[in-house]
This record gives structure tokens, C-alpha cells and sequence, in this order.
């Protein structure tokens, strides 16, 4: 049978949660007039200005909502590393994560039957691949292992006196039937699948702030993308997460630890889209780069903000430094673009290329096979970068180009459709922020030239309230660093992935405070532990009190 009589929690979980949907439909993807897909809008349909600033009489309220998060899963690469973390094993995990805003959160807690049986699926395999010597033999030492220690990091908390009592009659049971190892086995597998493990279920105390558990539960999962370790649970069991000072320490330690690699590349991945490289069929031709390449191409993004966090770096920097930390295997995509690769890092054109934006992996992911895409770059910059999607085309527009000759350029091809009105509107400011990128080719390579013609790479949009007009993708980034709207939109996306859950009005007073902080000393770090040791982020659902 599909679920064995020992694992029967999930099932439960199920059922009692399936009534929440919350906002499982959002961000469906669009075509784009340029013959791919635009998406990851907040599902309404709407536009958001990204201008609305917090009240000040409210901001300087201490009566600020906390964070609007409903109980949610974890997402699956979060199962995958907090299960590795702790057993040491990697099993894939084939349950499909939901997407709320740009960003992956399962807060339609609904499990159904497919998910249901990959989560049986991976249980199984895990239990198979773990090393459960340590309950060869029934004893202290394996209830201990198994309840103390893995038990404890899956669940984020220690097991209620009710549940060690259900777990240790489930290991009596097991051993019964083929001895200890048999036991731990139905144990293990019953830890993988339980809500306790798989959901997020966030106690508040009595004030509304966040328990210290499950303050470390959010922490962990937002800066290492994985559960809290054995020290983070120390603390939260000594009450030591409830002050900003505490939570402030606690988030630096995280952040200085190679882990937050994971947390760092899980927000990289999905604000700009980086999953795309992987995905055979948006882009069938990076096959013939080979694997390694275009792991470097998605790890470098990454690397690029972790380098930035070491050097105290601000937001301007990240979106326009010539400093990389490139792989080598890059260097053919980079060419002659590499002004000095003879240190730890590597210097660039700056004259072509600034900061995030034109590293080969994000040009990459924002592109066709074989083809560069404005539209795809523009839609990425409005929805990303300055919190303004555009609406989805209108029903039964016909997305077809006109036809243009042979030799013209991805630009001509896109400026033929502008005189269409129902193109326009949405098409000008989009393609005209992408044609800023067109020296950056579907690989993310430099050319100065398409089919025999000249590029032209200047771009005209409005920005904050102004029409402004930038040459080539050095003049965009140049001018997304200045803008106050771009910083409230990165701020925003990090208070949505971070709480997992769109930040909209509930956050504008901490957006506008954080917006400030990224632009200043030691920005973009200060952004992050000032985002984590907020009001806004310390308490729970609802209100404040």
C-alpha cells in the first residue's frame, strides 16, 4: 500500500489543512510578445506602483502588524538540505513547490495525493540511504540518537512527552517484528513525514512576538535555507531569541557561516529567475555547455552577493561593482571582457559590464534559446527591480511580429509591434528597459553587433516619475543603484522571501527603514540582520498588540 500503517501523521496533515488555499494560483505565466513567456507577478493582475511609502504617523506608531504568515511547508530543496544536514544523505524530493509573489512558499497547506506519495517516496529512500548503526543494537543510545538529536533538528523544538511516548511505541513495535534497526527505521520514517517536520507552525507567546523556537525556525530558514542548528536550538531552549540585540547576534552568526550559502542562493534563484538554466525546456541549447558550465553560470550570482557581504559592501554596489567572483570555466563566455583574473577575484570591463545584472548566468536566464529576449530582461527589471509588473496581455491578442527582413536587429524586430495600441502600453516601457541589455547576447556574451548591424543599446523609461534615457546595460544598472524605488523593491522582495509571504502594505514603514539602511555603510548586510530583528519579522500572525 501507499502509506504503511506506521507513517499515518501525513495523511492527517492532509486532511486537516487542505482548508486553506491561500494564493496558490498566483504568478501564472504570460506570453510575451516576442514569442516566450514573461511571469512572476503577485497573481492579482494588478500593478504595483512600488511607491507606497509607509505613513509616517503609522510608521512611528509601535502598533505595526507583524508579519501575515499562515502556516506553511517548507519548500522542497528546504526538506532536502535540513534532512542532509542532520542524517547526511541527499534524496530528491518530487513534490512541486507553490509560488507566491516572485518567490517559492507552500502556504496553501493542502497536500494532495501525488504530493502525498513523494513525500512517502523520499521517506523511504532517506530511511534506506541513513547510516542507523547506532540502533543496531535497542538501547538508550538509539531512542536518544533518534528522538534527542535527529528528531529535535527535523521538528525544530524538542518532541512533547506525547510524541516521544508515540515514537517509542512505534520503535517497540518494529523491533518486535526484525529487531532494533527495524524500529529506527519505522521511527525515521515517521519523523520525515510528520507536519511537524514538513510544516511551520509558528507559536507566538503571549506578547505576539514569535517563540524563541520558532524565531530560529524562521531565521534558519530564511538566511541558511535549512532548519536551525544544535546551537540555535540551545539558545532558543535558554529563551535567548527575543530581544532584536539576541536575534541580531544570532542572524550574524548565520550569516558568517558558509551555510547561508543555501539561504543566499535560494533568494538569488528566485528573484532572478536563475532556475531557468536548468530547465531543458526554456533552454535546450545550454546542454552543449556542459553541466559544470552552467552550474557556474547559476552559482556566480551567489557568489557575487556573498563577495559583496565580505567586502561591507551597500545595494549600489551589488548592482554595479566590475568585481566578480567568477569561476574560470566562465572565462570563454567573458572574453576579452576580463580585465585581470590573477586574484581571488575577477575585474571586469567597466565599460560593459555592472554589478548583478550582467553576469552571464542572469543574462542567461532572462533569454531564449539562441536568442536574446528585451522583453523577458525588461519584465524581470520592472517586476524585481522596481516592483511594477505589467499586466498580463490582453485576451486573444495576437502576439505575432511583423514581418521585418532578414538582417534585422532583436530591437527592430520588437519596435515593429509598437504602433499596435494594445501592444505599446505595456510593450514601450518593457522592451525599452531590455533593449538597455542587447549588448549581452542569449549567453550573456558581449557583441556590438546582430546579423551584420550596429547595436543600439540606449533605452528610455520612466523612473521615478521621470522618463529617463541610459545607454547600454553599464548606464541601467548605473541608474537602477540611484533609484529610491529599485531600493524599496529589493527590500521588498526580501521581506516577502524571508517571511514568506508578500509584504505589501503590512511592511511599508520597514521597507522605507531598510531601503535606507541598503544604501548605507555595510548596506546590504545591514538590510538583511535589520530586516530579521524587525517588529515586523519577530511577531506572528495578525495584529500587534
Amino acid at each position: 500500500m501507499l502509506l504503511s500503517p506506521r507513517c499515518p501523521m501525513l495523511v492527517v496533515a492532509a486532511l486537516a489543512c487542505g482548508c486553506y488555499t491561500g494564493a496558490s494560483d498566483a504568478a501564472q505565466d504570460t506570453e510575451a510578445a516576442d514569442g516566450g513567456t514573461f511571469a512572476d507577478g503577485d497573481g492579482s493582475g494588478a500593478s504595483d506602483s512600488g511607491e507606497d511609502t509607509g505613513d509616517p504617523a503609522a510608521c512611528a506608531s509601535s502598533e505595526r502588524p507583524g508579519a501575515p504568515v499562515p502556516m506553511r511547508r517548507l519548500t522542497a530543496v528546504q526538506v532536502r538540505r535540513s534532512v542532509t544536514a542532520v542524517l547526511g544523505v541527499d534524496v530528491p524530493l518530487t513534490v512541486a513547490d507553490e509560488k507566491l509573489f516572485t518567490i517559492r512558499s507552500n502556504v496553501s497547506s493542502a497536500v494532495d495525493f501525488a504530493s502525498a506519495r513523494g513525500y512517502f517516496d523520499f521517506a523511504e529512500a532517506t530511511v534506506a540511504a541513513a547510516d542507523l548503526s547506532t540502533c543496531s543494537e535497542a538501547g538508550a543510545a538509539c531512542m536518544a540518537w533518534l528522538l534527542d538529536d535527529v528528531g529535535r533538528r527535523l521538528f525544530r523544538r524538542s518532541l512533547t512527552p506525547a510524541e516521544r511516548s508515540g515514537y517509542e511505541a512505534l520503535f517497540a513495535e518494529g523491533s518486535a517484528e526484525s529487531g532494533p534497526t527495524e524500529g529506527a527505521r519505522w521511527v525515521l520514517e515517521g519523523l520525515l513525514q510528520s507536519p511537524s517536520f514538513l510544516y511551520m507552525d509558528e507559536a507566538v507567546r503571549d506578547d505576539g512576538y514569535l517563540d524563541d523556537h520558532a524565531m530560529a525556525a524562521r531565521l534558519a530558514l530564511t538566511l541558511w535555507g535549512a532548519n536551525p542548528d544544535a546551537a540555535s536550538l540551545d539558545r532558543a531552549d535558554a529563551s535567548l531569541l527575543r530581544t532584536p540585540e539576541q536575534i541580531a547576534d544570532e542572524a550574524a552568526r548565520l550569516l558568517d557561516d558558509p551555510r547561508s550559502q543555501g539561504g543566499l542562493t535560494d533568494f538569488i534563484d528566485q528573484w532572478l529567475r536563475l532556475d531557468r538554466l536548468n530547465d531543458p525546456d526554456a533552454r535546450p541549447d545550454l546542454e552543449a555547455l556542459g553541466p559544470e558550465t552552467v552550474a557556474a553560470m547559476r552559482a556566480e550570482p551567489v557568489q557575487l552577493l556573498g563577495l559583496m557581504l565580505a567586502q561591507q559592501a551597500d545595494l549600489t554596489a551589488l548592482l554595479t561593482s566590475p568585481e566578480t567572483a567568477s569561476s574560470p570555466l566562465l572565462a570563454g563566455l567573458y572574453g576579452d571582457d576580463i580585465v585581470d583574473a590573477s586574484g581571488a577575484t575577477t575585474q571586469l570591463d567597466p565599460t560593459r559590464r555592472a554589478g548583478m545584472l550582467t553576469l552571464p548566468g542572469v543574462m542567461a536566464a532572462l533569454s531564449h534559446a539562441e536568442g536574446s529576449s528585451p522583453t523577458m530582461r525588461g519584465y524581470a527589471v520592472l517586476s524585481n527591480l522596481l516592483c511594477t509588473p505589467p499586466p498580463p496581455p490582453p485576451p486573444g491578442v495576437d502576439v505575432t511580429l511583423p514581418e521585418v527582413g532578414p538582417d534585422a536587429t532583436t530591437r527592430e524586430r520588437l519596435e515593429a509591434h509598437f504602433s499596435d495600441p494594445s501592444c505599446a502600453g505595456c510593450h514601450a516601457p518593457m522592451d525599452g528597459i531590455g533593449f538597455a541589455f542587447e549588448t549581452l547576447d542569449w549567453l550573456g556574451r558581449y557583441r556590438d553587433e546582430e546579423n551584420g548591424q550596429p547595436i543600439y543599446d540606449a533605452s528610455t523609461f520612466p523612473l521615478d516619475g521621470e522618463d529617463i534615457t541610459v545607454e547600454g546595460p553599464v548606464g541601467l544598472a548605473s541608474a537602477l543603484a540611484e533609484s529610491p524605488s529599485a531600493a524599496r523593491c529589493v527590500v521588498r522582495q526580501w521581506t516577502s522571501y524571508g517571511a514568506g509571504t508578500p509584504d505589501k502594505e503590512e511592511a511599508a514603514c520597514l521597507v522605507d527603514e531598510l531601503a535606507a539602511e541598503a544604501s548605507g555603510p555595510d548596506g546590504l548586510r545591514a538590510m538583511i540582520l535589520g530586516l530579521v530583528s524587525s517588529d515586523w519579522y519577530r511577531r506572528g500572525p495578525g495584529e500587534a498588540p
